[in-house]
C-alpha cells in the first residue's frame, strides 16, 4: 500500500512539470517581446512626409515673383512675428507654412486688387531660421545652423561624429511638432551597414539628435 502511494505522488508530480517543447515555446516568445521592446515599429515612411517640404521661419529671405507684375514681386525678410508686408495685400503670415501654401495665399489676397488673377511664385532665398541640435557623445555636441535641410547622419557628421563611449544603435530624434514631442528612433548599423536608408531622416528645424 505505501509503495502504491508514493508511486501514486510521483505520476501527479511529473504531471505537472512543463515539457521541454513549452519551455523552448515559452522561452522564444519571451525573446520575441523583448526584441520588440527594444526595436518599436516605427512610420518612418509618414514622418518623411512631413519633412518632405520645409516650413518658413522668422529671419527667412523670401522671393515673391509676380508675372508681368513688378509691384507685387519684392524680396522680404520674415519678421520675428512671423509676418512678412506686401504691396496693396499688407502682413501676411508665413512662419510654419510652406512656399506652396503662402504662394496661394498670396494669389487669393492680391486677386481683388487685380483685374486678372496674378501667377505668384514663392521661395526661399536664404535659410536662417534652421537649425538642429546634436547631443551626448559626440566630438561637438551644440547647435549647428546649416544653410540647407539635414540628414540624421548628416548631422551627426556636423557633430564630428560618435565618441568611443556612444552607443550606436541606441541614437534617437526627439521631435516637437503640431502632432506633440514624440522620440523616433535611429539605428546607425542598420542605416549605414544594411542600408535601410529609410531611418536616415531629413531633419526639421529644431530637432534634437541625442546620442546616448
Amino acid at each position: 500500500m505505501a509503495a502504491s502511494g508514493i508511486e501514486g505522488c510521483v505520476t501527479t508530480t511529473t504531471t505537472r512539470l512543463p515539457s521541454p517543447l513549452l519551455l523552448a515555446t515559452l522561452l522564444f516568445a519571451a525573446l520575441l517581446s523583448a526584441c520588440g521592446a527594444a526595436r518599436p515599429g516605427f512610420d518612418f515612411e509618414a514622418e518623411r512626409r512631413t519633412t518632405a517640404t520645409y516650413a518658413v521661419g522668422p529671419g527667412d529671405v523670401l522671393q515673391v515673383r509676380a508675372w508681368k507684375n513688378d509691384a507685387l514681386s519684392q524680396r522680404v525678410t520674415v519678421r520675428p512675428d512671423g509676418y512678412v508686408t506686401l504691396p496693396l495685400i499688407g502682413d501676411v503670415l508665413v512662419e510654419g507654412r510652406t512656399v506652396d501654401s503662402i504662394s496661394h495665399d498670396v494669389v487669393t489676397r492680391a486677386a481683388k486688387f487685380y483685374t486678372e488673377t496674378p501667377v505668384v511664385a514663392v521661395e526661399v532665398a536664404e535659410l536662417h531660421s534652421y537649425r538642429v541640435y546634436v547631443m551626448g557623445e559626440v566630438t561637438r555636441p551644440g547647435e549647428f545652423t546649416p544653410k540647407g535641410q539635414v540628414t540624421v547622419l548628416q548631422a551627426i557628421a556636423l557633430a564630428g561624429g560618435f565618441t568611443r563611449f556612444a552607443a550606436p544603435e541606441k541614437v534617437v530624434i526627439v521631435r516637437r511638432d503640431a502632432q506633440g514631442e514624440r522620440r523616433i528612433p535611429f539605428a546607425y548599423e542598420q542605416v549605414v551597414e544594411k542600408g535601410e536608408l529609410r531611418q536616415n531622416l531629413p531633419l526639421q528645424s529644431n530637432d534634437t539628435v541625442v546620442v546616448p
